[in-house]
């Protein structure tokens, strides 16, 4: 019998492992990708503006796909559609490698539109851990896949500063992406994913409109969608306040690096924590952190330690509201538009996180650092205040179940 529990436990776990695995891999291809791309496109002869094209169109690739990636779940299952994804990026890695060879600025763009195809499917991985966790164990695989974007933190960076595959360093770095899709591929593979238990229904604007009366669930998706665009924000203008008050840029990668690990590392333990306190408690304590980081940043003089100590604090804000705020999205969907919800949970995500990367240029030149985490407050704080109204009626409305006579 202890045989037959371990050998079941292990079978449960070995999925959530590899999108674990896998997951950590995508979201290293999407570090090496922010690392690179501007300064590629910029040794291309795409400067100013333009340097940061490839990259708005890897974002809007990422959101163009995630739709449709989700219909073709429904109809073909996760697998087959997470390993043509997969396949398209290691297309993008070697199209990448030829436009930094033939200084190709067009090939450039086409790579990063295939890296966001990918990406846009890499997102769908902690909800196929949802599939094959038990029931009781939900909520800690959704996070333990999240924890694989530790992995990236430590991985990407080395990937994207070092000529391992090729003498340029920048070839170098879309082989290596070439090199962990491969991986990814290998991973997703050798995966057991469920084929999807409801058959395809259709799905229009009347059943978005009634999954959202569902407090939780449209409090689950605010949540992860401005909590990621909040990191993004403030990710970026932190670079570049730390290169306007004269940080080296050895440091500021430093403490991009700190943050992305305080983004995925705290996933270690989240699931656990959701399951304890719920969702919505985790991710509106999430978006608290958020606020306060904000208004720490805005009380204190401006300095190197105080951004830095403050990007920490903004990366453990950002799990707690994107693994909440997912994780509810999860729970409270209907289960005949599952794969549908979680697209659009993914698109709302994806249009913040773009605006979060394209904004901070602008609001910096405007109103500065104090500007910038000012709209992180002005945009959280609504939602952490209505999801405080619907934490209190749940208990209010528990009592008063409690409270009426019995037949």
């Amino acid at each position: 019998m202890p045989e037959a529990r371990y050998s079941s436990a292990l079978s449960a776990f070995l999925p959530v492992a590899g999108l674990a695995l896998a997951n950590g891999l995508g979201i290293a291809t999407a570090v090496i990708s922010v690392t690179v791309s501007a300064m590629v496109a910029g040794s291309l002869g795409w400067t100013g503006a333009l340097a940061t094209v490839p990259y708005g169109i890897q974002f809007l690739a990422l959101l163009l796909a995630t739709y449709p990636s989700a219909a073709l779940m429904r109809r073909f299952g996760r697998k087959p559609v997470f390993l043509a994804a997969a396949l398209s990026s290691v297309a993008g890695g070697v199209a990448g490698f030829f436009a930094v060879l033939w200084s190709d600025p067009v090939l450039l763009c086409i790579a990063h539109a295939l890296l966001g195809l990918n990406l846009a499917n890499v997102n769908f991985y902690r909800f196929a851990a949802l599939e094959v966790a038990r029931p009781q164990h939900q909520a800690q695989a959704m996070s333990l896949v999240v924890f694989g974007g530790t992995f990236a933190a430590l991985f990407g960076p080395f990937l994207s500063r070092r000529a391992i595959f090729s003498a340029d360093v920048f070839a170098s770095a879309y082989l290596g992406i070439t090199v962990l899709c491969l991986a990814i591929i290998t991973l997703i593979a050798a995966t057991r994913l469920p084929w999807p238990e409801t058959t395809p229904s259709k799905f229009g604007l009347s059943d978005i409109r009634k999954a959202l009366q569902v407090p939780q669930l449209a409090l689950g998706m605010a949540f992860a969608a401005t909590g990621y665009g909040a990191m993004n924000l403030l990710m970026i203008a932190s670079s570049l306040t730390l290169d306007g008050i004269g940080c080296l840029y050895s440091d500021i990668s430093v403490a991009i690096q700190w943050h992305v690990l305080a983004m995925f590392a705290p996933s270690l333990f989240m699931g656990r924590i959701i399951k304890i306190i719920g969702g919505l408690t985790v991710a509106a304590l999430g978006g608290m952190i958020l606020i306060a980081s904000s208004i720490v940043s805005m009380l204190y003089p401006l300095s190197i330690p105080v951004i830095q100590a403050c990007l920490v604090v903004l990366g453990i804000g950002w799990n707690m509201t994107y693994v909440g705020g997912s994780y509810l999205a999860a729970q409270y969907a209907p289960a005949e538009h599952a794969l549908s919800i979680q697209a659009v949970n993914d698109v709302s995500i994806g249009v913040f996180a773009m605006l979060g990367a394209f904004l901070p240029g602008a609001v910096m030149a405007l109103a500065g650092w104090g500007g910038a985490n000012l709209i992180v407050i002005a945009v959280i704080a609504p939602v952490v205040f209505v999801a405080l109204l619907v934490g209190l009626q749940r208990p209010n409305a528990a009592r008063r179940a409690q409270a009426l006579p019995t037949k």
